[in-house]
């Protein structure tokens, strides 16, 4: 599959998208078109499909720096939240585990007794779903090793 480049910069009130390989020029008004615009000049310019072929989009630097941030910051977000649920779910189950009732539970963490309890209960459910997991893969194994010999 061909693979083809799309430079865009900006011209006054339209986006330039510049395609090396065919060595033509298009514009797109708004940056929703730069992609399908690119596409159908290298359809045309090659006689072939606009979903034939590889494109990457080269956007100006401070466009494509912010978007890296964006990203990245996203990325970065969802890590922190997949780390906050799990030490919220590990803060409960102690505190459980210490003899803490789901009222007093609630109070600590700063969640009412009834998110307390769904917090607790998800740690349980995910710590079951692990468990059911291994079983499985050890009888998995199991049956593996019976085949094999």
């Amino acid at each position: 599959m061909s693979t083809y480049t799309a430079r865009v910069t900006r011209d006054q009130d339209a986006w330039m998208v510049t395609v090396p390989e065919v060595n033509r020029v298009t514009q797109a008004l708004n940056l929703r078109q730069v992609e399908g615009m690119a596409r159908d000049l290298v359809a045309v310019m090659t006689d072939s499909e606009p979903d034939s072929f590889d494109l990457v989009i080269e956007w100006p630097d401070h466009i494509a720096g912010a978007l890296d941030a964006y990203q990245a910051a996203g990325i970065e977000a969802d890590q922190a939240a997949e780390r906050a649920t799990k030490a919220r779910r590990d803060t409960a189950a102690m505190l459980q585990a210490e003899g803490a009732t789901v009222r007093d539970i609630g109070a600590l963490m700063g969640v009412s007794f009834q998110r307390a309890q769904q917090i607790i209960e998800s740690g349980r459910e995910r710590e079951q779903g692990r468990r059911t997991k291994s079983v499985r893969s050890k009888k998995a194994t199991k049956r593996h090793r019976a085949t094999a010999n």
